[in-house]
């Protein structure tokens, strides 16, 4: 009786009883932070998402105090990809030149440098596992 109480509890909470809830930390860690000001985003990204132009999983906004920054998320384990700029300026967005060319400095997971297009989740994926990981994405 107490197991099908427990089970219909995850239902109704909308868990998935088969998933397992166990979280592994993620620390990115972005290099050649070229000026001292503004703000770093970091953008994380899991399978199946509008990467990297699309909503992310989750997102940080660091500020650019120093020539390296970091963040840790706490994800599942699983497939993930991460996409990076430095918004020097502070307007909050990434400023780009014609045919949509990054003005600032950006970046993405497996260091992925991109030559004619936006990178696919494909080219910057990568896995972490229930000991979690640390990636650095130097930025261009």
């Amino acid at each position: 009786m107490l197991i099908l109480l427990s089970a219909i509890s995850l239902f109704l909470s909308g868990e998935d009883p088969v998933k397992s809830s166990k979280k592994a930390n993620l620390k990115v860690d972005v290099q050649n932070v070229r000026t001292l000001k503004g703000a770093v985003y970091v953008a994380l990204f899991r399978t199946g998402s509008d990467f990297p132009d699309g909503k992310p999983l989750d997102g940080k906004k660091l500020e650019a105090t120093q020539k390296s920054v970091e963040t840790t998320f706490s994800v599942e384990p699983g497939d993930y990809a991460v996409a990076v700029f430095h918004d020097e300026n502070g307007n909050g967005q990434m400023d780009k030149r014609i045919f949509g060319i990054p003005k600032e400095p950006y970046g993405f997971s497996n260091n992925f440098r991109p030559t004619m297009s936006a990178p696919k989740f494909s080219d910057c994926k990568f896995s972490v596992g229930d000991a979690g990981k640390t990636i650095s994405i130097k930025l261009n």
